[in-house]
């Protein structure tokens, strides 16, 4: 999500604490339910609410929270929609936040629907973007593999280490390495130092890495961003290519766009290669299905490859958006 969509929807809010007593317009509305209530104080227009879709709809969530308490920072996925670091698929619904004493609040004082974590978030971890809080694309990293498992993990440090180019991704590993160094004895912390040194820069997607995961817990060897003649793939398991398809990944685009994508695969069977297309929605609903589907497709009959697969070599430079200044300085120096 951009930055501009961002503040369309921030927008939408409205803090009731701040509308004045001759608004009779916005006071009406709440009176005859127009209003969706998202945290004490902070509703927004219910038809509206109802044509977001639910990544929107968790990203207003996290928003109208921070809104809602200003010393409260978003931690973990819910910093994570705010500074762009991918998300595990299955990630719950829900709005996770910190204080800047470490400790949450009484139970009296808690909203609901709000997780208030207990850690401690130094100054120089957050990042404040109209009025929300929240922290670091690194810290947030960090936090996301130390507490969420593996496959999380790994999915949060390929999101700040994606379009680097090796010496870039190197900066990238040298801040994450560093603040965790600055961790020690965190619960979680080991967790998330394995996590970083099995993520990749090669990777343009969670779901590219979430795949290439499942398919490597299952002992299948796999690249992630193959370079085939003048295409790059999703990913490559022997001769068999993988392209994830998301939900919307058609559906606003020109037809000529569409026919290029089918020239595209005729060319890439006409080298030899098998292709094979998985939804998103397949992975998150079955992925032992998925991981057979492709199994089913290296079995088939492989003719001599024409094209010889290569690895791609990212060339940078990323954005630094939501790195702590220094490496996002470091990061926007030539190479």
């Amino acid at each position: 999500m951009d930055g501009s969509r961002k503040n369309a929807l921030l927008e939408l809010l409205t803090d009731v604490r701040r509308v004045a007593a001759h608004d009779e317009a916005t006071h009406s509305r709440l009176r005859g339910g127009e209003m969706r209530q998202l945290t004490a104080s902070v509703y927004v227009e219910r038809a509206q609410w109802d044509a977001l879709p639910g990544y929107e709809q968790e990203f207003l969530r996290c928003c109208a929270a921070s809104r809602q308490s200003r010393k409260a920072i978003l931690v973990g996925f819910s910093a994570a929609r705010m500074c762009d670091v991918w998300v595990h698929s299955d990630v719950k619904p829900g709005v996770q936040v910190a204080l800047p004493s470490g400790k949450p609040p009484s139970a009296k004082a808690q909203s609901p629907g709000i997780e208030y974590r207990r850690m401690a978030v130094p100054a120089e971890d957050v990042v404040e973007r109209a009025g929300i809080r929240f922290t670091n694309a690194v810290r947030t990293a960090v936090d996301i593999a130390r507490s969420a498992g593996e496959r999380s993990g790994i999915i949060a440090f390929e999101s700040l280490l994606a379009g680097c180019c090796d010496a870039e991704a190197d900066l990238v590993r040298q801040e994450c390495t560093a603040l965790m160094r600055r961790m020690k004895g965190t619960k979680g912390i080991g967790k998330a130092r394995a996590a970083l040194a099995k993520a990749t820069n090669r990777s343009e997607s969670a779901y590219e890495t979430l795949l290439r995961l499942i398919l490597q817990e299952h002992g299948i060897t796999c690249h992630a961003q193959v370079s085939i003649g003048p295409y790059r793939v999703d990913l490559l398991v022997g001769d068999v290519i993988i392209e994830i398809d998301g939900r919307v990944k058609y559906a606003k685009q020109p037809e000529d766009v569409v026919l290029k994508q089918l020239e595209r695969e005729d060319w890439l069977r006409e080298q030899g290669f098998k292709v094979l297309r998985v939804r998103t929605g397949e992975i998150d609903r079955n992925e032992v299905e998925v991981v057979r589907r492709v199994l089913d497709k290296l079995e088939e009959e492989s003719r001599p490859l024409r094209e010889q697969p290569r690895l791609y070599e990212p060339r940078g430079p990323r954005r630094q958006q939501f790195f702590p200044q220094a490496l996002a300085e470091q990061l926007g120096r030539k190479w």
